[in-house]
């Protein structure tokens, strides 16, 4: 499994396990913050990657949109 592929069924499996906790509804604001070079095992601002970024968003977005 490629790092992007991890990452895209990390985010997944934690997005999914924090809607089940946090009972959001439609129109309630989820905020994101990561660093996409911790993500990837570097130092904090050191390897920015768009990759990473963007498998996370994608992920995310896929997920969340749906729900409102």
């Amino acid at each position: 499994m490629t790092l992007t592929e991890t990452v895209r069924a990390q985010t997944r499996q934690a997005v999914a396990e924090l809607l089940a906790a946090a009972r959001m509804r439609a129109g309630d604001i989820f905020i994101i913050g990561c660093s996409s070079s911790e993500v990837g095992g570097e130092k904090i601002g050191s390897h920015s990657s768009p990759e990473i970024a963007a498998a996370i968003f994608d992920e995310l977005y896929a997920i969340l949109r749906p729900r409102g």
